[in-house]
């Protein structure tokens, strides 16, 4: 799989350009009814391909796309606004729901399903109540309602009672909604400018902690963000899947047995060391592979032959001159300022002909960013500063750092992708 091309951007329609992982091209609003029926003809085709042996995340995606822009040419703006202003409540009596445990219910009463009624006894809740909750549910597809005051799970309600939504709905809600209520606020009193600084977050000023904090002092909801957090990387592909590790393994110093082919820096108890290791167990890649974190973090070592090491980002890289030095998910939650101090400690550790720096995150793309990949920028701007980056950012904060960007490679729009950089040197290849 070849990267994307660091200068023509018109060969960026592959799946490994990040440029691509928009919705559907430009969106614009069809002003007549044969543009709907063209725009019809593009969802039907879509269709038939999501049905098809050549369904791709990148076709479902696309798809999708397709289907919000049909939306959004046949709603009126005021039924467009009506839609966003109301979504609060939706959110709101869905959190209740949860708290209620619905969801667990009517599946258990599946597919019969269950009265108003029935559900008031089950939980104590008011019968007027669970009716009122119960129509949002029901409205947002959440649950199928036939016959009056009575429900029935579907699809949907299925994936409410897994970690995605049983810890993704309360943990997500109770976390960033406090802040973001009061983000209209913080930015009133900072002048509309962007936190510049972790401490500085607007979830610190408007709660007193920020997201590190706030989830330590709030344990149970730690124990919902992490399984939430690993259930939206259930089913989908690993790094290695995405990028081509024979561009690693290829010139590696065999005969030196002290050689560090990998560092996962920041990564926790150590699961992308060891899936890649289960992986390329048969392939006998020379080189040890550390596993990096915190102290309190990597208390044990992982085995399948991985290092764990104590270690803060935020301090002098002490591995020098690995093969790789691999980020998943540690970039987008802190601010550029911090971001370049963890660059620079890495940079002054890397071997300027030899390694590389493998960082999986979003990528947004410079136009048309999908409104999830968005969304998400603004809820890591307001717990910890953070940002989701796109394209034109990431290679302007590598460059500030003495690094260029050697390729970016994604398979799943709404996933993250995997960018290679490597220290800038007067006669490097762009691509090697």
């Amino acid at each position: 799989m070849a990267p994307i091309s660091l200068c023509d951007t018109s060969s960026r329609s592959g799946s490994s350009s990040s440029s691509s992982s928009s919705s559907s091209s430009n969106i614009s609003t069809p002003s007549s009814s044969q543009d709907l029926l063209t725009l019809i003809e593009q969802i039907k085709q879509a269709v038939l391909q999501e049905k098809s042996p050549d369904r791709t995340a990148k076709s479902h995606f696309q798809l999708l796309g397709l289907v919000d822009e049909l939306k959004l040419a046949v709603e009126t703006p005021t039924e467009t606004l009506l839609r966003l202003i109301y979504q609060p409540p939706q959110n709101a009596a869905l959190r209740t729901v949860m708290d209620l445990g619905l969801f667990p219910l009517l599946m258990e009463h599946s597919p019969t399903g269950l009265s108003a009624t029935a559900l008031a006894e089950q939980t104590g809740a008011e019968r007027a109540l669970i009716v009122r909750l119960m129509r949002v549910m029901a409205s947002l597809g959440l649950c199928t309602s036939t016959e009056p005051e009575t429900y029935r799970a579907n699809d949907k309600t299925a994936a409410l009672i897994q970690p995605i939504g049983r810890d993704g709905i309360p943990c997500i809600y109770d976390l960033t909604l406090p802040t973001l209520s009061k983000l209209p606020d913080y930015f009133r009193a900072h002048n509309y400018t962007t936190p510049k600084e972790y401490a500085a977050a607007p979830m610190k000023w408007a709660v007193g902690e920020s997201q590190f904090e706030w989830l330590a002092q709030h344990k149970p909801r730690q124990q919902l963000f992490n399984s939430y957090m690993a259930s939206r990387r259930h089913g989908k592909p690993n790094w290695f899947d995405i990028y081509p590790v024979e561009r690693l393994s290829e010139g590696l110093r065999r005969n030196d047995p002290d050689a560090v082919f990998l560092v996962d820096v920041g990564g926790n108890q150590g699961h992308d060391l060891v899936k890649f290791q289960e992986r390329y167990a048969s392939a006998k890649i020379p080189g040890r592979r550390v596993l990096q974190d915190l102290p309190k973090v990597v208390k044990r070592e992982p085995g399948m032959g991985i290092e764990a090491m104590g270690y803060s980002f935020l301090e002098p890289q002490v591995v020098k001159g690995a093969r790789a030095y691999y980020f998943r998910a540690i970039f987008h939650d802190w601010p550029d300022s911090t971001c370049q101090q963890i660059l620079a400690n890495t940079v002054a550790a890397m071997d300027p002909t030899y390694s590389r720096l493998l960082i999986v995150d979003m990528v947004l793309p410079d136009t048309a960013a999908p409104l999830l990949a968005a969304s998400l920028d603004i809820q890591m701007m307001s717990i910890g500063a953070g940002v989701e980056r796109s394209e034109r950012q990431w290679r302007a904060l590598l460059a500030a750092a003495g690094l260029e960007i050697r390729g970016i490679w994604n398979t799943n729009p709404g996933m993250e992708s995997v960018i290679e950089a490597a220290v800038v040197c007067e006669s490097s290849p762009q691509d090697q």
